[in-house]
């Protein structure tokens, strides 16, 4: 077997010189990574067969029946008579049991699906002190967690290119002693590579160059076709997701949604989920976006997702699948009519005389199709007319990511007046086309690339009651209603790209303006501050707001304190803010009080001095904090004792100071540091080299000095805390 080598001798490892109690070793991982074979690869190994008195192997699998898999244990270390297929299943339990006791054996249990499961299979296994093991292997993240004794679980990975390449060449050419010509090797790696690292996807492949001659043109061939020729591992994937809840399923179907080799963010699929009312409220304190939460995380343990990037919290980012789930999750959605994928574009000469380039000719659902969802892959300009519209029915709408952003320049409302969810933002909208949206009064997700010179967007927007999620970019505007805003009361998540708010409009009184109690997030906002009140009263408006990210603009210095609005959120736990067209009055800032939930903070060119910055050490929740663009100006930073307690990410970006100065007791739980661009820097503090939390100082663009302070922190980390594991990452 090709791969997992260093994993072989690790497992090994902890199956020979682990605990002398019994122990169970759990192998997780997606369908068709090679769990099956790496613990048949273990069984099967001669220090294993020579250490255990009993070697047992059984398969679980979905359709579990506990006689069977008995039969199967039994059927190794005895001869079954008439007598024993008499038995009760208790009684063969026992009897296992007895055969068992006092030897040292293994047993692997191979595609467990259930912890019920689990529990029902290990009642017979004694535990004597006479280090025996158990294998299981399982799709499921949670089963592995659960069967957990002494030893960790072990998430098996995907294999690189290289391993996959010398798995298939293994296979191709093992009558040839695996030799390839050099033409054949360089397509072979591209076509291994295609597989994306999954054992099954080579081996299938490897199968059907085997069988052929080896030709060129033939693997040519096989790399151009290989989605349709990979049929085995479709059915595997198949059993997974038939083994999900039906509201997983549903969440799951979603990624048929997205692109093929993309990353997906975690919030804007969640809130997908939510709008398209995947998402049951719970009895709980949970919100919607908790429950949707959970619900990824299952998908995630049931290894059909995987985690492809964390945030500065730690937090799950951005998701993925593998290119062979997502081909499966496509055919499965338009086999359940869940959605459809439209890749097509047609051309039709209009009656006008002008060319027109429409979506997929003929290829949309028709009115009778039950497919409610519709993702449209347009890769050139789209121009919907009057006479094309088609899918009227439908819920969901998603324009997916193109090259060049198609113009679209048509009242959609003709077509689709159910729309739940409107994504748009892969493509650019002109005024006309907006002014219609007031008309889809259904829609809870709408998101907005608006085309260029759009200078507003129009107050009937607030007509959509039931919106939840507003996205706009591609706007610069100069003003903006907050009628627009504030109609929009059932409103959960607000992005708008650089687009300016006056919180004052003349002709709006106070009693005029609703609060928005159910917004969570708001970003992009440029906030046009008349003076104190104005702000103060601005974020009264969002009681239960979780994250804020906005932009404070004005002329000359504000008269008193610029900041103290933000205090009243008290359920704030990022804030983003930045200032620019003013000169912050640093004497006003003397009494601004930070929402003590607070967990990440990110200030930009706010300019003030640094000894304002110890009100900001004081936040006892403050775990990630990110000083940019000269948010703080002057020679030196002392960080008094005690102070970040919390904090465990700091980044500095395009900082003037030069001298930093902490004690041991300062971040007593910091674990990454991140300086670029802070030219003047001479030093990042000794005292960093004794913080045993420490994991990683990345130093980009510094000067010489800085560069030689962190390769002394790490020269501490490894020498005098032992820590070999410290990093340190330079880059000019």
């Amino acid at each position: 077997m090709v791969g997992f080598e260093r994993e072989t001798e690790m497992l090994m490892d902890q199956l020979v010189t682990g605990p002398r109690q019994l122990d169970v070793i759990s192998i997780f991982g997606m369908p068709g990574l090679g769990k099956t074979t790496l613990a048949k690869r273990l069984y099967d190994h001669e220090s294993i067969s020579n250490r255990f008195d009993i070697r047992l192997w059984c398969c679980s699998s979905q359709s579990y029946d506990k006689r069977s898999l008995l039969f199967e244990l039994l059927n190794h270390i005895c001869k079954l008579d008439t007598s024993t297929k008499e038995k009760s299943d208790d009684e063969l339990a026992e009897m296992l049991y007895k055969h068992l006791k006092g030897k040292r054996y293994l047993i692997v249990v191979d595609d467990v699906w259930s912890c019920e499961v689990w529990d029902d299979i290990k009642r017979p296994f004694p535990d004597d002190d006479k280090g025996s093991r158990i294998i299981l292997t399982t799709r499921l993240e949670s089963i592995a967690t659960y069967a957990m004794i002494n030893s960790s679980h072990h998430h098996l990975r995907l294999f690189t290119e290289e391993e996959s390449w010398m798995l298939m060449k293994e296979k191709v050419f093992k009558e040839d002693n695996c030799y390839c010509s050099q033409e054949l090797e360089e397509i072979g790696k591209q076509i291994a590579s295609k597989c994306g690292g999954l054992p099954l996807a080579v081996v299938l492949v490897a199968g059907l160059l085997a069988e052929h001659d080896k030709e060129v043109i033939y693997w040519e061939e096989v790399g151009e076709s290989l989605k349709s020729k990979i049929k085995g591992c479709m059915d595997i994937v198949e059993s997974s997701y038939q083994h999900l809840p039906i509201h997983l399923q549903r969440c799951f179907l979603y990624f048929a949604s997205f692109l093929e080799d993309h990353q997906v963010p975690v919030q804007k699929l969640i809130r997908l989920w939510i709008a398209e009312n995947f998402i049951e409220a719970s009895s709980t304190s949970k919100s919607l976006e908790m429950i949707a939460m959970d619900y990824m995380m299952d998908l995630i343990r049931s290894n059909l997702v995987m985690v492809a990037k964390l945030n500065s919290l730690g937090e799950i980012k951005a998701v993925h699948i593998h290119d062979l789930i997502h081909e499966f999750s496509l055919v499965q959605a338009k086999k359940d009519n869940f959605s459809q994928r439209i890749n097509e574009v047609g051309e039709l000469y209009s009656s006008r005389g002008s060319w027109l380039r429409r979506i997929g000719l003929g290829i949309f659902p028709s009115s009778e199709n039950r497919c409610k969802r519709v993702n449209v892959l347009a890769p050139c300009q789209v121009l919907l007319g009057d006479k094309f519209s088609f899918g009227r029915n439908i819920n969901t709408l998603r324009f997916l990511s193109s090259v060049n952003s198609p113009f679209v320049d048509y009242d959609l409302t003709k077509s689709w007046k159910h729309l739940r969810v409107l994504d748009l933002g892969s493509v650019k909208l002109c005024r006309t086309s907006v002014d219609a949206l007031q008309y889809l009064i259904h829609l809870k997700y709408l998101e907005l690339q608006l085309y260029l010179y759009f200078d507003h967007i129009p107050n009937s927007i607030c007509n959509l009651k039931e919106l939840e999620t507003f996205i706009v970019t591609g706007i610069y505007g100069q003003a903006c209603n907050p009628k627009t805003i504030w109609g929009m009361t059932s409103l959960r998540h607000l992005h708008i790209n650089d687009l300016y708010i006056d919180l004052w409009p003349s002709e709006q009184s106070e009693n005029q303006l609703e609060d928005l109690d159910n917004l969570q997030t708001c970003s992009g906002m440029v906030i046009y501050p008349g003076g104190v009140g104005d702000l103060q009263y601005f974020m009264k408006r969002f009681p239960n707001l979780e994250k804020l990210s906005c932009q404070l603009y004005g002329s000359g210095t504000p008269s008193g304190n610029f900041f103290p609005a933000f205090e009243t959120l008290s359920q704030l736990k990022s804030l983003k803010i930045g200032v620019s067209g003013a000169v912050v009055d640093p004497y006003g800032f003397e009494d601004f009080t930070y929402p003590s939930n607070l967990k990440k903070l990110t200030l930009v060119y706010l300019r003030l001095p640094w000894s304002k910055l110890s009100t900001i050490g004081r936040l006892s929740n403050l775990e990630v904090m990110k000083l940019e663009e000269n948010s703080f100006i002057g020679r030196k930073w002392d960080v008094n004792d005690g102070e970040f307690p919390n904090l465990k990410v700091l980044k500095l970006k395009k900082l003037g100071f030069s001298e930093w100065t902490a004690s041991d007791d300062s971040y007593p739980n910091l674990q990454k540091v991140l300086v670029h661009s802070c030219w003047s820097l001479e030093e990042i503090p000794e005292c960093f080299g004794s913080n045993c939390t420490l994991q990683l100082i990345e130093v980009r663009s510094c000067g010489d000095n800085a560069v030689k302070s962190a390769l002394k922190v790490k020269e501490m980390q490894i020498e005098e805390m032992g820590n070999s594991e410290f990093k340190v990452i330079i880059s000019k």
